[in-house]
């Protein structure tokens, strides 16, 4: 077992381990969205197999909306998992749309909320075992004065904005309310850039 203490900064590189050689790729799948392979790989053994993976057509945003009232998030129903999950807005860039744009889009269309000003927090992998796209963190401050209706996609199904503070989030946490890995990842970010204190 390894036991890191100190500051990051001088804490020592650990040993990247062997990769698992991609021979060929083998697309199975298609949409607009993206792409799915069943890739021909050789893991470091030695032994040869298939690798799944999906790979996003453009990268994903997700954008933390902070107000007055604390961090807005929003109900969808998730068809993978038949049940609805709380989670923060976000989606995918258009064409030429930077994902700054894509991610104060995603929140005006999924929420209603009017982005102020946008801070990029860092990137995540949702799920490194198959999904290749990064995925960009943001934190917008809001003007809930300005809020419009929502104007979700036509395969989208959400509720209205759901706010905590970030007094009662880690009870939210705590019980389960959230489990969307994606926003999680998202508020570990926001976390380390914005400590919240309970008093």
């Amino acid at each position: 077992m390894t036991t890191v203490t100190g500051p990051i900064s001088a804490q020592p590189v650990a040993a990247a381990p062997a990769p698992i050689r991609r021979v060929r790729e083998v697309p199975v799948f298609r949409n607009r969205f993206g792409t799915l392979y069943n890739d021909d790989v050789v893991a470091p053994s030695g032994a040869a197999g298939q690798y799944l993976r999906w790979q996003w057509h453009k990268e994903g945003a997700v954008v933390i909306p902070v107000g007055p009232a604390g961090y807005a998030f929003v109900t969808s129903y998730r068809y993978p998992i038949q049940a609805a999950s709380l989670e923060f807005p976000r989606g995918a860039g258009e064409d030429k749309e930077s994902l700054a744009a894509a991610a104060a889009r995603e929140l005006r269309e999924e929420t209603g909320l009017v982005c102020e000003s946008l801070e990029s927090l860092g990137v995540i992998h949702a799920d490194t075992g198959i999904l290749a796209a990064p995925v960009h963190v943001y934190v917008a401050e809001v003007d809930v004065a300005a809020a419009e209706e929502a104007r979700p996609e036509a395969m989208e199904s959400l509720t209205e904005p759901v706010w905590v503070t970030p007094e009662e989030l880690p009870q939210w946490l705590a019980h389960g309310r959230i489990t969307c890995g994606i926003t999680l990842a998202a508020l570990a970010l926001l976390q380390a850039r914005r400590p919240y204190t309970v008093s």
